[in-house]
């Protein structure tokens, strides 16, 4: 793992925190009403681990499965664009995070994000897409862990 200053947890988070301030502050001045407000409630706190996520992978390289992160996170992002029947983007991308970072900021993030998914998604809205959406980003945490595992040499 780097661990030049660029991968610190404060360091990390203080990026992560201006540029989601700056991609709320973009939404707040781009969209008026119910779509901004539903903007800033549910999809600008995202960039929090999404930025998070991104040093994880950065810190970790060159040893990364990048074709599975990016197919997984184009998914999310797509699903933001696009409504994809079964499967929640946010509940997908932040399970995934949660359970394939080693960096703590991206573990944390993820998960207080998640929960803020669960609550809106389970108890206000009744989506049932969450449940797709941790499903599928189990499955893919559970491939991510087993690639990554060291290869196990045999004894003669």
């Amino acid at each position: 793992m780097n661990h030049t200053i660029w991968f610190r947890g404060w360091v990390i988070l203080l990026v992560a925190v201006i540029l989601t301030m700056l991609f709320g502050l973009a939404a707040a001045l781009l969209f008026t009403g119910e779509r901004r407000d539903a903007i800033l409630v549910y999809s600008v706190p995202i960039a929090i681990p999404f930025t998070a996520f991104i040093f994880d992978r950065l810190a970790r390289w060159p040893r990364v499965l990048w074709w599975l992160d990016m197919p997984l996170v184009i998914l999310s992002l797509l699903r933001a664009f696009w409504p994809l029947p079964i499967i929640s983007g946010h509940a997908l991308f932040l399970t995934y995070a949660l359970l394939t970072t080693r960096l703590p900021v991206a573990r944390w993030t993820a998960a207080l994000i998640l929960l803020q998914v669960v609550y809106l998604k389970a108890l206000v809205w009744g989506d049932s897409t969450l449940i797709g959406g941790v499903l599928v980003g189990l499955v893919a945490a559970i491939l991510y862990r087993r690639m990554m595992r060291p290869e196990r040499n045999p004894t003669p």
